[in-house]
């Protein structure tokens, strides 16, 4: 049963107040009101519609900025990728030391 009446339905369509918080537990403490972090303090308002849903306010990031955060995280990870398939092949290039089979041992 919800006691504080924190409960809520939505519809698609709507917009709803929404709020959330992460706690972390340390060192086995009980739960404390400045042992967890929130999104915000305030109320953020949450639009349900069909197929997704959106968080809106003016917490959010513009389009441009995510096209950018996504186009460099793609670069990164091909330079990622190139660079350990080079250090693959370097690796795998190298024959200083004589192959031991184990039953020699």
């Amino acid at each position: 049963m919800d006691w504080f009446q924190q409960d809520a339905q939505f519809k698609i369509g709507d917009t709803s107040k929404f709020s959330a918080a992460f706690w972390y537990p340390v060192d086995g403490k009980p739960w404390h009101g400045s042992g967890h972090y929130t999104v915000s303090c305030d109320w953020l308002p949450l639009n349900f519609i069909s197929g997704g849903s959106t968080l809106t306010g003016s917490g959010t990031a513009t389009t441009s900025s995510w096209d950018a955060a996504v186009a460099f995280s793609l670069l990164l990870s091909v330079v990622a990728f190139c660079l350990s398939v080079f250090v693959g092949y370097r690796v795998s290039m190298r024959r200083d030391t004589p192959y031991t089979e184990m039953s020699h041992l």
